[in-house]
């Protein structure tokens, strides 16, 4: 039987116990809080940027994190993201208000397994690809470059073969 010290002395020393449980956790945190903050933050919180930002948003990273973000949700659900707005960006844990203005100068747009690369109508950029022969192609207003998910090239206006263009060559000027 415990006679009343013993347990008084019993609670004290799971007292302690959780105390030093808990100074040890926060001394990993501390220690390691950097590192998970990283870890978390790297992917997740891929959005446009601007001025000197918006110079490491290259158009391969940014249609990179699109495609991992589409083949996440094929793979959670079974099915690809909707196609329509705003539920294209929603689907894939962006918010569409992000996407609204040009990244270095083009509009990019999820849709189903592709990402769709674009210039609007009427706005003051042209925007320009070369295909895989060298050849400059022209991105005409609402035309799209089309980076399907499980494919390793993007397609000038339709996904067809002879429409491939590299993605690095992509540029853009005001008009």
């Amino acid at each position: 039987m415990f006679t009343s010290t013993e347990h008084g002395q019993s609670k004290i020393e799971y007292a302690l116990l959780i105390a030093l449980v808990s100074l040890a956790v926060i001394a990993v945190l501390a220690f390691l809080g950097p590192q998970i903050k990283s870890l978390f933050s790297s992917a997740s919180e891929l959005s446009p940027a601007t001025s000197a930002e918006e110079e490491s948003l290259t158009t391969e990273k940014i249609i990179g994190d699109f495609q991992s973000r589409i083949l996440a949700y094929y793979q959670k659900y079974g099915r690809w993201p909707r196609t329509w707005s705003p539920y294209n960006f929603t689907d894939i844990g962006l918010n569409p208000d992000d996407w609204d203005e040009p990244v270095n100068g083009l509009y990019f747009s999820p849709h189903g397994n592709e990402v769709g690369i674009a210039n609007r109508k009427d706005d003051n950029l042209q925007v320009y690809v070369n295909d895989l022969n060298g050849k400059t192609k022209i991105l005409y207003d609402s035309w799209s470059i089309w980076c399907p998910v499980n494919q390793p090239v993007c397609y000038y206006h339709t996904v067809a073969s002879g429409n491939e263009v590299d993605i690095t060559t992509i540029h853009v000027v005001e008009k």
